[in-house]
C-alpha cells in the first residue's frame, strides 16, 4: 500500500514483545524517515511496547479513535526535533488495513502535496440486516452484487482478513444506526481508496 503511493519503504521486520527493543528500534528508524509506521503494539495489553515508546522518546498526540475496526491507532511525533511523524496501526489485519486506507493513505497524500484527499462514498443499497450496530462508528466491508445492491461479507471481525480480500468496498456506517434490506447507505468503493 505505501509502494502504491509512490513512497520509499524500509522494512525493518518483526521486533520481539520487548520494550528496550522496541525503545531501540524507533529510536533507529526516527533518525533517517520521514514516517515510522507501526502495526500492532498500540493497544493497551502487558506486551503492548509502542505507545510508552513513542511517549518515552518523543511524544503521542492522538491514541485510540472511535472507530470499528480501527480503535488502538496513534498518531504521534519523534527524532530529533520531533521531525519525524509516527503512525501506529491496530495489530489485527483488517484493522489495520481499514486505518491505513482511511487515514493514513489521505495523511501521506497531504504530505504530498494533493489537496482533496476526502474518500468519495456513493450511495448504495443494502442488501443485508446490521441489526446491532456498535456505538462507534462501523466499517463494513461488502460486496457489490449484479443489481447494484450491496452484500456483507458474513463475518465482520477483525483478525478476518477473507473479509477485505472478498469486499470491493466500505460501508461507512454512523455510530448507533442498525441498517435493513433496501436501506440507503454510504459506500466507499476500494477502488478509490486504493488508488
Amino acid at each position: 500500500l505505501l509502494r502504491r503511493l509512490g513512497c520509499e519503504v524500509t522494512d525493518l521486520g518483526q521486533l520481539p514483545d520487548e520494550r528496550q527493543a522496541t525503545l531501540q528500534a524507533l529510536q533507529a528508524a526516527s533518525q533517517d524517515h520521514d514516517l515510522v509506521l507501526t502495526s500492532g503494539g498500540v493497544s493497551v495489553g502487558e506486551e503492548d511496547h509502542v505507545k510508552p515508546a513513542i511517549e518515552a522518546l518523543g511524544r503521542l498526540d492522538l491514541w485510540q479513535i472511535a472507530m470499528k475496526p480501527g480503535k488502538p491507532f496513534a498518531y504521534g511525533r519523534l527524532g530529533p526535533g520531533l521531525r519525524t511523524h509516527f503512525i501506529g496501526l491496530p495489530g489485527n489485519p483488517v484493522s489495520s488495513f481499514v486505518t491505513f486506507v482511511l487515514l493514513v493513505r489521505p495523511f501521506l497524500l497531504r504530505l504530498q502535496g494533493v489537496h482533496d484527499v476526502t474518500p468519495k462514498t456513493i450511495a448504495g443499497t443494502a442488501r443485508f440486516h446490521w441489526p446491532r450496530p456498535d456505538k462507534r462508528r462501523e466499517f463494513l466491508r461488502v460486496r457489490q452484487h449484479p443489481d447494484g445492491g450491496l452484500e456483507l461479507f458474513p463475518n465482520q471481525s477483525s483478525g478476518v482478513l477473507t473479509s477485505v480480500a472478498w469486499a470491493d468496498g466500505l460501508i461507512d456506517n454512523p455510530p448507533g444506526q442498525a441498517i435493513a434490506p433496501g436501506d440507503t447507505v454510504r459506500y466507499l468503493p476500494l477502488s478509490g481508496l486504493l488508488a
